[in-house]
């Protein structure tokens, strides 16, 4: 008999009872037929459940909202494909698939994996310079009120910005 170590154990338990409502309903909601909503729920999970460490490590709203898109677009990909069965065209499901088209659907995923690399990149630059960027980036404070909580002037604060920006273009356009 398998036995999962009480950490995966901890981990499954507590990503199940805390988001599988909310995946549910998020689900459900989508595609509008129970049993179709509860296939691909299972496959969110068997995703969530694959790349375990890397949901402990991250923002886990955002992966797995992003992983609800990506089932619901692969069963209706596999419907309209035949694979699940006799081929069915979107429009005689009457189901209103995904909020995005495919081609926006990439754009968004493309955008996502950009933002990743953004962060990912963010972890080379020295933590100080890191916190001030994510403040006034992320989180929109201005260069003076940042200068004020971080005990420096104004200038050093807007050129640790432009170094971590110059750092960033450097990196990401390789």
């Amino acid at each position: 008999m398998f036995v999962l170590n009480n950490k995966y154990r901890d981990f499954q338990k507590e990503v199940f009872e805390k988001y599988s409502q909310l995946i549910f309903s998020h689900v459900f909601k989508k595609v509008g037929k129970r049993n179709d909503a509860l296939d691909i729920v299972q496959n969110v999970f068997i995703h969530l459940w694959k790349y375990r460490k890397k949901l402990k490590n991250s923002s886990a709203d955002g992966i797995i909202f992003r992983t609800c898109r990506q089932e619901i677009y692969h069963f209706y990909k596999e419907i309209k494909s035949g694979i699940l069965g006799e081929s069915v065209s979107i429009e005689e499901l009457q189901v209103e698939i995904c909020d995005y088209s495919e081609q926006e659907l990439e754009i968004q995923l493309e955008k996502e994996r950009r933002l990743e690399a953004v962060y990912e990149t963010l972890d080379l630059v020295p933590e100080k310079r890191k916190q001030i960027f994510l403040l006034s980036k992320i989180e929109g404070r201005t260069r003076d009120e940042i200068a004020a909580e971080m005990n420096m002037s104004k200038s050093a604060i807007g050129n640790q910005i432009d170094k971590v920006m110059q750092f960033l273009i450097s990196k990401l356009r390789k």
